[in-house]
């Protein structure tokens, strides 16, 4: 072998190596999910400002304002950002082990999308599948690195604290005797919608956050 074969030989383990990409660094990822987090609460304060504005100033009459329609600017940020996780999910699963699992959680998360969005209902009757879907959600993060795990687990308190007030919340307040046209019953939306729109987008960017590869790197 010449001298030129042996050196060319030499460098391939490096360059096998070099086309290898690394996780992301813990920094990396602590970034995207700052600046996610930033952003979602950003969207979440712009929705109650404009509830509040929608309602105290133009009593409702500025559909585009008031999220307790899916015509809203933020109704529909919050159908988008449900929708997200739902791709985000499916994109999950075709690099993850537990593909399956992922695509249960992408196909609920739209199925649960399409009836917010065409069907009527009340609460009690989506218990079941939103359970099953934030408990598969939950496990399958459980080995993710952080700050994506915590964003998950925040995400599905937000969306837990939301279904709440959307199960229990109306009789609340109706218990109080506040009814439709009243500041309580509009932070009661607010705290609703803000939380569920917040919910869905930091899921989303959780389940997106790259994962730790197992393994040794292939050969290039």
């Amino acid at each position: 072998m010449s001298a030129r074969d042996r050196a060319a030989t030499a460098e391939l383990p490096v360059a096998s190596e070099s086309r290898f990409t690394p996780t992301r660094s813990t920094l990396g990822r602590f970034l995207d999910v700052s600046l996610g987090t930033v952003l979602t609460l950003v969207a979440v304060v712009c929705l109650i400002l404009a509830q509040a504005i929608d309602y105290g100033l133009f009593q409702l009459r500025i559909g585009l304002l008031n999220s307790e329609t899916h015509a809203s600017i933020f109704g529909v940020a919050s159908l988008a950002a449900q929708g997200l996780a739902a791709l985000a999910a499916a994109v999950r699963s075709r690099e993850s082990r537990w593909s399956a699992g992922w695509m249960v959680v992408a196909a609920l998360t739209a199925a649960l999308l399409v009836a917010r969005v065409g069907v009527s209902f009340r609460a009690a009757l989506l218990l079941g599948p939103v359970a099953v879907l934030f408990l598969l959600i939950w496990y399958l993060t459980s080995d993710d690195p952080e700050p994506g795990r915590a964003v998950v687990r925040a995400g599905l308190a937000a969306l837990v604290f939301s279904y709440a007030v959307h199960a229990f919340g109306p009789h609340v307040v109706a218990a109080l005797g506040y009814g439709e046209n009243t500041w309580p019953y509009q932070m009661k939306g607010m705290l609703k919608h803000s939380t569920e729109l917040a919910g869905w987008l930091l899921v989303a960017i959780g389940i997106s956050q790259e994962r730790p590869r197992i393994g040794s790197p292939g050969p290039g």
